[in-house]
């Protein structure tokens, strides 16, 4: 691939991720994993690499624009560290256990479940226009956050889009805090996810400035963009009506999690 385009799908992935996770709560995994993936394989890496890479590099950007966001979410009020620091310590945990278990998959199972998983968070976002508000249970957002971070190690994304409506009918949380907690929990299930595939990675076939299976170089292209595109994320998320925002990243899911199944 030409070094230019390289370049400049790297940050546009970034954008979008950031975008995301600022306006939507959610990690922006399921943005990066596939722009990756889709690069490294017509690079020619071998697909176990190229899988596992994408899904290490994808949780490492997530940390820092996910805590990004948190920051904006925080200064308008829409984040309580009290409820959210016990979910986000299960949700590293979760992570953690998550990636080991990604370690004994294929790389070919591993792209069909996380095809999987777009299109059913696609169904989601579609049928979720209006979640309805659940009752507030008490300890029932903490075990929610080992959920998250389970899925976020294994696929490489952030959670926050099984979490923020998780939050809001299971745990009683309103949208915005949903939201709000659900980008400082992605943070530490991040955390947890970098780590493991780190250490994963070490001593395997992985590309040139990589530590372990988390590319380096792609993770700083990538933020470079993902930090203020979550700024502006999370100030549109308090001012604009999201809907048509969301009606394209349905689009996009649909269509990138047909492509890594078939």
């Amino acid at each position: 691939m030409d070094l230019l385009l390289y370049t400049m799908v790297l940050l546009i992935t970034g954008a979008t991720a950031g975008l995301a996770t600022g306006l939507l709560g959610v990690g922006g995994g399921f943005i990066i994993v596939p722009a990756l993936y889709f690069i490294m394989e017509s690079m020619g890496i071998p697909m176990d690499t190229a899988i596992r890479t994408a899904f290490g590099t994808s949780l490492a950007v997530i940390l820092p624009t996910a805590l990004n966001g948190a920051r904006s979410h925080y200064r308008r009020g829409f984040l309580d560290l009290k409820e959210a620091v016990p979910i986000g310590v299960l949700g590293f945990l979760g992570s953690m256990a998550g990636a080991y278990t990604a370690g004994i998959f294929s790389a070919e199972v591993l792209k069909s479940f996380f095809g999987s998983l777009l299109l059913f968070i696609a169904l989601q976002m579609i049928f979720s226009g209006k979640i309805d508000r659940g009752s507030k249970l008490r300890g029932a957002a903490p075990p929610l956050g080992f959920i998250t971070g389970l899925l976020s190690g294994l696929l490489g994304i952030g959670g926050g889009v099984v979490l923020v409506p998780l939050l809001v009918m299971m745990a009683g949380f309103d949208v915005l805090e949903a939201v709000g907690t659900s980008s400082i929990v992605i943070a530490l299930t991040a955390a947890g996810g970098t780590v493991s595939y780190i250490y994963s990675g070490i001593g395997k076939a992985s590309l040139p400035f990589s530590a372990g299976y988390v590319n380096l170089l792609q993770f700083m292209v990538i933020v470079f963009m993902s930090i203020p595109f979550s700024w502006i994320g999370a100030s549109l998320a308090h001012s604009v009506d999201v809907r048509y925002i969301r009606y394209l990243f349905i689009v996009m899911l649909l269509l990138t999690g047909l492509r890594m199944i078939f």
